[in-house]
């Protein structure tokens, strides 16, 4: 009988089986969807239906909370050992090509999604329904874009490596009150001294990682042999993170539901969300415009192919990117599906993908660029030309070693207003939408950087395969070398090592075999 209905219904039990089996092969991807779809509806009940204070509020994200630790303990061994296995793996003039190739596409699709922003803000205006009069504005806090340039390159060089992986130095302008003895001879003036406090705050200073661990690639590829050792205690080390990652992944939905409930309770403002609205659907249309067209459009004029697969090999990257909202954070995943799924050399990936999580940040300098020209149009102010070439340079400058981690749009946002002289103190009015944005210009900036790893690897190829040539031609002189020595060649190769280092082992050698051709004649 059963038989009979399924010969009967064979279009209905076919097309059973074949979900069943996309839900199988994708797992992961079905889990966190139906994790993001539980999530929301937890936290609408939760707040419309059931009373809860602040401390419940940090009961229900406690597990949103772990997983984001589980994922920054991973990220600082992860990006130190890829940058240092990736560099080493290259030849000098290989890396100089593969590294010029990857500047040049970091600062191109850079400036093209600033550029797309600007013309998005200027075309539709988002800003000028809810301008606000000059006097309504208050004074803003004193901050200097000449002293954030001045940090980014302190950070380049940290005092402590271990310090740098989990602090990161900053200098803020304090207004602080002159001392009693310096208001007797003007009372009346009510001067305040400004003075530059240095201080280390909260953050890894992942720039100043990369760009150590880049120097340490370069000294060990050159080592050669010497430092062959430590490179292959790294790539365990590496391997070994990544296997961690996997078990990670596991617990991500269970987080991820927590996460996405946590956020729907704390929204309150709902009014000023919804006055938001044409903001964020200028940033919104600007990364779909960067990310369904700009970035694509490139692979294809460089590969000559459809970027289709590349886009469905890390979708399930992009997807992680859109729940944690934390390029850093998605990194494991994104090397995972780069090497494992779309099949490119680890010395690319390893090499260019922990750069771009922290330089190639399109989506956030969109947001920027597009966010300053709001807070100048709610302000009733005009950008000339020469202000927006600043907004966009600034915008681009600025993304570069943003940390990587959640909510920090903000705080760049204050950098680029600052420096075309807006009001920074308007910036806070976008924390509001900031939750939800940072997460679609988290996916845009994954996108990116997995595009040009993809891109890189298609132009480096001639460079790649002469490189895996000329290792497979030394280890054969080097395993025939092994292979053509006899006993006491190599005994005599081995003490000579031990009892004189500065005689070269190669002399030893063959003088030994010179004693034992006199000795037999």
């Amino acid at each position: 009988m059963e038989t009979s209905e399924e010969e009967n219904n064979p279009g209905t039990a076919g097309c059973v089986k074949r979900c069943w089996s996309y839900i199988l092969h994708h797992k992961f991807l079905v889990s966190s969807l139906a994790a993001v779809a539980l999530g929301i509806a937890l936290g609408l009940i939760l707040k419309f239906y059931v009373a809860i204070s602040e401390f419940d509020q940090q009961y229900i994200s406690f597990p949103g909370e772990i997983l984001m630790r589980m994922l920054q303990v991973v990220t600082v061994p992860l990006i130190f050992t890829s940058v240092i296995t990736g560099v080493s793996g290259l030849s000098v003039e290989t890396s100089r090509k593969i590294a010029g190739r990857a500047a040049a596409y970091y600062v191109s699709t850079t400036l093209m999604s600033v550029t797309t922003g600007l013309i998005l803000a200027q075309l539709i205006k988002p800003g000028i329904a809810y301008a606000v009069k000059k006097g309504e504005r208050e004074d803003d806090e004193p901050f200097s874009t000449v002293d954030a340039l001045l940090d980014l390159v302190r950070n380049m060089v940290p005092q402590n490596l271990v310090q740098a992986c989990f602090r990161q130095y900053k200098t803020d302008r304090k207004e602080i009150e002159p001392e009693e003895d310096e208001l007797n001879s003007s009372l009346e003036m009510n001067t305040t001294e400004v003075r530059l406090v240095g201080q280390y705050v909260e953050g890894a200073n992942t720039l100043g990682l990369i760009i150590w661990a880049f120097i340490f690639g370069l000294i060990l590829n050159r080592m050669g042999e010497r430092g062959a050792i430590l490179v292959e205690v790294l790539t365990t080390l590496n391997e070994a993170t990544k296997h961690v990652v996997i078990l990670i992944l596991g617990y991500l939905p269970v987080g991820v539901l927590f996460l996405i409930a946590s956020h729907v309770v704390e929204v309150h403002d709902w009014e000023t969300t919804f006055k938001l609205v044409k903001f964020m659907v200028v940033v919104v249309l600007g990364l779909i415009i960067h990310g369904t067209i700009v970035l694509p459009l490139i692979y294809f004029l460089c590969v000559r192919s459809s970027p289709l697969p590349v886009i469905k090999g890390v979708s399930s990257a992009l997807l992680t990117a859109l729940l944690i909202s934390s390029s850093s954070a998605t990194l494991p995943l994104t090397l995972r599906c780069c090497e494992d799924k779309l099949m490119i050399n680890k010395r690319i990936t390893r090499f260019m993908l922990p750069i771009g999580t922290n330089i190639n940040m399109d989506g956030t300098a969109l947001y920027e660029a597009v966010a300053a020209v709001f807070i100048a149009q709610l302000n009733n102010i005009y950008l000339d030309f020469s202000q927006l070439v600043t907004l966009a340079v600034t915008s681009a400058v600025s993304s570069v070693g943003a940390a990587g981690i959640p909510a920090t749009g903000a705080v760049t946002t204050v950098f680029v207003l600052t420096a075309i002289g807006l009001p920074a103190r308007e910036a806070s009015i976008l924390v509001v939408v900031e939750w939800l944005l940072d997460r679609c210009n988290t996916v845009v900036n994954v996108m990116g950087d997995c595009i040009g790893v993809a891109v890189v690897h298609q132009l480096s190829k001639k460079e790649l395969d002469e490189m895996e040539d000329y290792r497979q031609e030394m280890t054969r002189i080097h395993d025939g070398d092994a292979e053509g020595r006899n006993p006491d060649e190599i005994q005599i190769h081995i003490s000579s090592q031990d009892s004189d280092d500065s005689q070269a082992p190669e002399y030893r050698s063959l003088q030994g075999s010179n004693d034992e051709y006199v000795s037999s004649a």
